[in-house]
């Protein structure tokens, strides 16, 4: 949930940006924003701060369909193209005016980002035909690929000249100075007025913003406090106007309380439980006597059905959830492209299945692992990991919670990935199942840009070739058998424990209208505020 609910949380921050009257608004979210960089990240917090100063290639609605925004219309050509028409008339924070150079520049620079190789990695070229129309060309047809564009952010390409920026700058030390880290030139609703990555960022509204504006927002300010309880106390003390990811605890009495709202809906974004598929020994895995096994006992379909059997979603979504869940049963939730309805539905809670599986696998007395767990990144995830192990230790796997902070977390697993057994939230960028199978579920080859996100390192021939398949096939009816062949194939295999979907859940002030998405981003050009 915090992926999306830190997008709503940062846009949403990014609203408070810089008002200092009755159009001042102050948001509180609980992660950073860690660059203003559009294309250097796709961490969702990030996204929604800087999604206030870059406009993308194609819009969202309220209700997430697509809507003409930087590309004023778009259609397949044929051999692999896709042409997109550019909007005349827009201008950059600079005064600038947007070209189709600046558009093709852009699509190329992103492109290249190891954060959006699941999306981007099949684009070969972006070629200008002429002074509105750009020409997308990939390895294939890409019948998503408008739903991509969604997320493809527009930047100036001589403001990324001038400031040596042409390149994009890693987040690390070496890229920490880099000019587009704390600055930017987009086509946006606001304009960026400073931005420190450890505490805010700051904006204020562009007069020049080329689409309708309904709100009245003129400055807002992102203020990132990690902590729940300080989150909700700068709510009620009126140090800030809006609360995104509330504590769950804490709904009862923002509900409650007189002068505030809650508002929530549906998360784009399904939690899960992933389990190393690949490796010949699994780490921090052992047996009852604390020695390492030798095989690793994840790769077994068996184990993994015996761990779907034993952790109770259900449960999980009433009590730690506090009925703010949906269960999930397959990778897809409502709202995606591709998603069946009646297909999702999750393994029974068998704990003498579980057992018989295990015992099948050679595992009787079960095992001993790791499950390592990020912290603040979603909603109420040590809980989580914290049930999750409480249930396994009844048919005889033993869990060790290694709870992380988000960025050691994410390192562990861009770096590796280092990890046998985790939790982690799922959400593909262009809201279509293709994209939960070619980034997160076929066999992880960054080369091909297959399976960037694959941290279980699951792995399964028939469903990468499916997949394949389906990443050329224009056809719907030939699209919805492919769906429905994939989830089932990915779902019996156990690919990984689905749990359930959250609930974006924002905290508010009477007299603060910002209208709540399922992405969790907050449009600033839409909150009104008195």
């Amino acid at each position: 949930m915090l992926k999306q609910t830190l997008m709503g949380a940062a846009a949403a921050l990014a609203m408070t940006a810089g008002l200092a009257s009755a159009e001042e608004l102050r948001f509180a979210g609980a992660t950073p924003a860690l660059t203003m960089d559009p294309h250097a990240t796709n961490d969702f917090t990030t996204t929604a701060i800087f999604r206030q100063v870059y406009d993308s290639l194609i819009g969202l609605s309220q209700d997430m369909e697509l809507t003409p925004a930087l590309a004023e219309s778009w259609e397949y050509i044929g051999d692999n193209t896709w042409r997109f028409t550019i909007r005349e008339g827009v201008s950059f924070h600079d005064g600038s005016t947007m070209t189709a150079e600046d558009v093709a520049f852009s699509i190329t620079r992103q492109k290249d980002s190891r954060f959006y190789r699941s999306l981007f990695g099949g684009v070969q070229e972006a070629r200008v035909v002429d002074a509105t129309t750009v020409d997308v060309i990939s390895t294939g047809p890409d019948p998503i690929l408008p739903r991509k564009m969604s997320r493809m952010f527009i930047i100036s390409q001589d403001w990324a000249e001038e400031n040596d920026v042409v390149e994009i700058p890693d987040l690390g030390a070496d890229g920490a100075e880099a000019h587009s880290i704390r600055n930017a030139m987009g086509t946006g609703p606001m304009r960026l007025v400073s931005h420190d990555p450890s505490s805010e960022t700051r904006f204020e509204a562009f007069g020049d913003y080329w689409d309708e504006t309904p709100g009245n927002v003129t400055e807002a300010t992102y203020l990132n406090i990690g902590s729940g309880p300080t989150r909700v106390a700068a709510l009620m003390s009126g140090e800030v106007d809006l609360v995104v990811d509330l504590p769950l605890q804490d709904i009862g009495r923002i509900e409650s309380a007189p002068g505030f709202t809650v508002a929530e809906t549906p998360q784009l974004l399904w939690m899960q439980l992933e389990m190393d598929g690949t490796r010949d020994q699994a780490l921090e895995t052992f047996d009852h006597d604390g020695e390492p096994l030798a095989e690793n006992p994840f790769r077994d379909t068996r184990v993994r059905r015996a761990i779907a059997h034993t952790v109770d979603a259900g449960l999980i979504a009433e009590r730690v959830m506090r009925g703010k869940a949906r269960v999930v049963g397959i990778a897809s939730i409502p709202g995606f492209g591709g998603y069946q309805e009646d297909l999702d539905q999750r393994w029974e809670t068998d704990l003498d299945r579980a057992r018989e599986l295990l015992t099948e696998a050679g595992y009787p007395d079960g095992f001993a692992t790791t499950m390592n767990c990020p912290l603040e990144r979603y909603v109420n995830t040590d809980e989580i990991c914290r049930a999750a192990a409480s249930m396994l230790a009844r048919v005889g796997i033993e869990v060790r919670v290694n709870g992380m902070v988000w960025p050691e977390f994410a390192r562990m697993l861009v770096n590796g990935p280092d990890s046998s057994f985790h939790l982690i939230g799922m959400t593909p960028d262009s809201r279509d199942t293709q994209d939960a199978f070619t980034g997160y579920i076929m066999t992880r080859d960054p080369d091909a840009n297959e399976g960037f996100f694959n941290w279980a390192l699951f792995s399964n021939p028939e469903i990468d070739e499916r997949t394949r398949s389906l990443t050329q096939t224009f056809d719907n009816d030939e699209r919805q058998a492919l769906y429905r062949d994939l989830l089932t194939r990915a779902r019996d295999a156990v690919n990984a424990v689905y749990l359930h979907q959250p609930m974006i859940i924002w905290g508010m002030r009477d007299g603060v209208d910002a209208p709540i998405r399922s992405d969790a981003t907050v449009t600033l050009q839409n909150v009104t505020v008195e």
